[in-house]
């Protein structure tokens, strides 16, 4: 189940928006609106899972909602409803889940609020890691990647950076498979997170995240295969550079 706020400013298109909606299997609307500064305390209140927003809404644009809430609420996916097509790199930038121009392509939408619900519950469990003498609970779809440190691990994560006593091989072991890709000897990348790919020498290629200024590194043999596992999981176009 995923939760969802929704703000439209054109009252007969809210309504349509939220029936529509409302009418998809296991997603709650749990708050709707009309305006920006409405919008922002009901999504740090509820911290939904989704916010389907308009960009031109009263007293607070779409866009500056998101910029104040995407630090504290950097897993809260975003698809933004607009009349405005030159908001788009705008919303990229916010890493938007999707961008629709009216008419709403209802079809699409649809199709984006499938993968945001594949991606929870994918990702939403737990796994166990020794930390020192203590054992640490991470939420797996707080994680961006996992680093090999000797026979120890470095974990990114959406709320904290951390070294764990786990080594890399039994952190994997613990991981859903269809999530993480391990990437090379010395990384286990979530592939959700990823938001672009470069090459930076003749054997590797340097993968960046969404809202985490930290990099992981791809072998250049496993380059297709990773390109196909995101294209499955992600069923859209991700920044890729191969040579």
């Amino acid at each position: 189940m995923i939760r969802v706020i929704i703000a439209e400013d054109e009252d007969s298109l809210r309504r349509e928006i939220s029936r529509k909606v409302m009418g998809i299997s296991d997603v709650k609307v749990e708050y709707i609106t009309n305006e920006g500064k409405d919008l922002l305390n009901a999504i740090l209140k509820v911290k939904p899972e989704l916010a389907i927003l308009d960009i031109k809404l009263p007293e607070m644009t779409g866009l500056e909602v998101v910029k104040n809430i995407r630090d504290l609420l950097p897993n809260t996916e975003i698809i933004f409803i607009t009349s405005y097509e030159e908001y788009i790199k705008d919303a990229v930038k916010l890493y938007a889940a999707d961008y629709i121009i009216k008419p709403i392509n209802y079809e699409r939408l649809f199709n984006t609020i499938e993968r945001i619900k594949r991606k929870f519950n994918d990702s939403s469990y737990f796994i166990e890691v020794r930390c020192g003498d203590d054992i640490k609970l991470i939420n797996a779809n707080d994680i961006y990647f996992i680093e090999a440190n000797r026979k120890k691990t470095f974990f990114y994560t959406t709320y904290e950076d951390f070294l764990s006593n786990t080594s890399l091989s039994d952190v994997y072991k613990l991981l859903n498979k269809k999530i993480f890709f391990k990437t090379s000897r010395s990384y286990i990348v979530n592939l959700y997170k990823v938001y672009s790919i470069k090459s930076v020498n003749r054997t590797s290629l340097e993968i960046s995240f969404r809202n985490k200024n930290k990099k992981a590194y791809l072998s250049k043999k496993l380059y297709y295969e990773f390109r196909n596992r995101l294209k499955d999981i992600l069923n859209q176009p991700v920044e890729m550079e191969a040579n």
